[in-house]
């Protein structure tokens, strides 16, 4: 083999040594840099439990006026998703509307943290039961606050009741994980 031969040669070899180093490297550079990465395996969950549980579960509204409850995370698995199942009774005179609002922080004065808070589902009537879902992330041991909002009540007690269930494994939130 001649020198310039010999010379492209060695030249090949270290430009393929100097990429194939970088190729290994990028993923750690990337993954680093907020770019991307690769992740190697799989997990699930094999047990746990999840749930949610309202301080308050049955309203009594005589008057048009809200009333709070907060709902806690009392399972072992992170929420991604709460469903609620909400009666309204039908008062003997009257046509109440209720709604459903919520908040990360405790209810003041009928405000969330300066605001109105968030609507679960639409406006409910009298003499219902209907599931709204609300899509905010509950914590293992975290909270969310609900308010019931009760309009068109005259004189009679109106009884709202909101029962917390988690409908489906696809309202649990798993664990996130790296093999690092």
């Amino acid at each position: 083999m001649n020198r310039i031969t010999r010379s492209h040669a060695c030249r090949t070899v270290a430009t393929a040594a100097v990429l194939l180093l970088g190729v290994a490297l990028l993923p750690a550079i990337a993954s680093a840099a907020g770019i991307g990465g690769r992740a190697l395996g799989a997990e699930s969950v094999t047990a746990g439990t999840w749930g949610a549980t309202a301080s308050t579960t049955s309203m009594a509204f005589a008057t048009n006026s809200d009333q709070t409850s907060t709902v806690t995370n009392s399972g072992t698995l992170a929420l991604s998703a709460e469903s609620y199942v909400v009666t309204v009774s039908r008062p003997i005179i009257g046509v109440p509307r209720v709604t459903v609002f919520e908040c990360a922080t405790p209810w003041v004065g009928n405000r969330c943290s300066g605001g109105a808070g968030t609507q679960i589902g639409g406006t409910l009537a009298a003499d219902s039961t209907t599931t709204i879902t609300s899509t905010t992330p509950l914590a293992v041991g975290g909270a969310l606050y609900l308010q019931v909002e009760m309009t068109g009540v005259i004189f009679f007690t109106t009884t709202v009741t909101i029962a917390p269930e988690v409908t489906s494994p696809a309202q649990v939130r798993t664990a996130v994980s790296s093999n690092q």
